[in-house]
């Protein structure tokens, strides 16, 4: 999985600089200000499987002292080089998210002045989506650029979650969203119809309900690291967890981790949604047993967070 993800990074890397150089041939120029290019979801977890779609979003520097027109070109620019870049990583094989979280949208590309508005309207009206958002802002990562301008849209973050603790509770409940088909006696429920009849949702099922809960432990206790085992690693240090628990839960989802590098086998050719499903026939009895497994304690992880203090400890 990490040398997945280092060859994903290096395509996508590769994306934004070409996309840059694009812009150059086209007569548009060179970036007029630092940017980033941020990473949301897997990819921000570092997570990502062998096929992915994108999630990401682009921060950048706007200065006070342009005028009206000036903040217009720039803010132009950087339109066109999010288009540029979610395009050509659509052609490279990377599909754009479903929910529109890609740096085309006006939501997901903006100043460092735009990222902290954003945080504060999710904040001050979380609804289900508005959480979702706030979420997917958790998972963020620098992939590329100027990494200092992620830090006042993290230390805005971390002080909105002290100064309103109640949106640890409301967050909770987009955390839980998932089932984990896991029926009477441990008995693994794969689909009974349609398409994926026989198969279970390995990425709804199991993997995202674990990465979700662990999300959601460290932010209540104001850990900000934007990877599952980050999280984990922190946890234990600072006993929140215990060693023992966090070894069972680092020995499930490493594992997880390369059973979804395997889906794509059982779907050559397919479209991106279906590789989020294994076949159970096509599982070994010891990958089964693997897989209630770690869905047993996908289901424990959400009982823990159910019941987790809507108090934030940052």
């Amino acid at each position: 999985m990490v040398v997945v993800n280092l060859i994903q990074d290096n395509l996508i890397r590769q994306g934004v600089a070409l996309s840059v150089r694009e812009l150059e041939k086209k007569g548009w120029g060179s970036p007029p200000f630092p940017f980033a290019f941020l990473q949301f979801g897997s990819g921000g977890r570092s997570e990502q499987a062998i096929v992915s779609d994108q999630d990401n979003g682009l921060i950048y520097e706007l200065p006070e002292y342009l005028n009206d027109a000036e903040k217009e070109r720039v803010e132009g620019y950087f339109h066109l080089l999010g288009a540029t870049i979610v395009q050509g990583l659509e052609i490279t094989g990377y599909p754009p998210c479903h929910g529109n979280v890609t740096c085309v949208s006006r939501r997901w590309r903006g100043s460092i002045a735009h990222w902290l508005e954003m945080l504060e309207s999710w904040t001050a009206d979380p609804s289900w989506e508005n959480a979702r958002y706030l979420l997917l802002a958790s998972d963020v990562r620098v992939l590329c650029g100027e990494t200092s301008l992620l830090a006042p849209v993290r230390e805005k973050f971390r002080l909105l979650l002290t100064e309103n603790p109640h949106l640890i509770n409301r967050l909770v409940s987009n955390t839980l969203y998932y089932r984990v088909p896991l029926g009477l006696f441990g008995r693994v429920l794969p689909e009974v119809q349609g398409r994926y009849r026989g198969a279970v949702n390995l990425k709804y099922g199991v993997y995202l309900p674990i990465v979700n809960c662990v999300r959601q432990f460290a932010l209540a206790h104001g850990i900000f690291a934007s990877s599952t085992l980050e999280r984990l690693a922190q946890l234990r240090e600072r006993g929140i967890w215990s060693p023992a628990f966090c070894d069972e839960v680092e020995s499930h989802f490493r594992p997880l981790l390369g059973l979804r590098l395997v889906t794509p086998l059982h779907w050559p050719g397919d479209r991106y949604a279906s590789l989020s499903y294994i076949k159970l026939k096509e599982m070994s009895p010891s990958t089964t047993s693997f897989a209630r497994s770690a869905m047993k304690l996908a289901i424990r992880l959400q009982r823990m967070t159910a019941k987790l203090p809507t108090v934030f400890e940052g």
